[in-house]
């Protein structure tokens, strides 16, 4: 068995029922649940929260654009898009 450790949360009394009643559902106990929930989203939030700082951090040293600037861009990038011969389904 692997080594764990506990942690104490509070959450709202509906976030309860519903991990009661997803943990009754999947046949698993509460702590379970919430690992394996854990488990499958703490990368994602992980990366989410790193690419907000990134882009903070690119804000505060002035590497920003106009949104004239963004909608040139992708007119531009439309527009090539138009002009090039389409691929034919395989």
């Amino acid at each position: 068995m692997k080594k764990s450790v506990t942690i104490t949360a509070r959450v709202t009394p509906a976030l309860a029922k519903k991990l009661t009643s997803y943990a009754k559902t999947a046949k698993r106990t509460k702590s379970q649940a919430v690992e394996m929930i854990l488990d499958r989203h703490i990368d994602h939030e992980r990366a989410v929260v790193e690419a907000i700082s990134a882009g903070l951090a690119s804000a505060e040293r002035g590497e920003v654009y106009t949104t004239e600037e963004v909608f040139a861009a992708l007119k531009a990038k439309s527009e090539k898009r138009r002009r090039s011969p389409r691929r034919k389904a395989a």
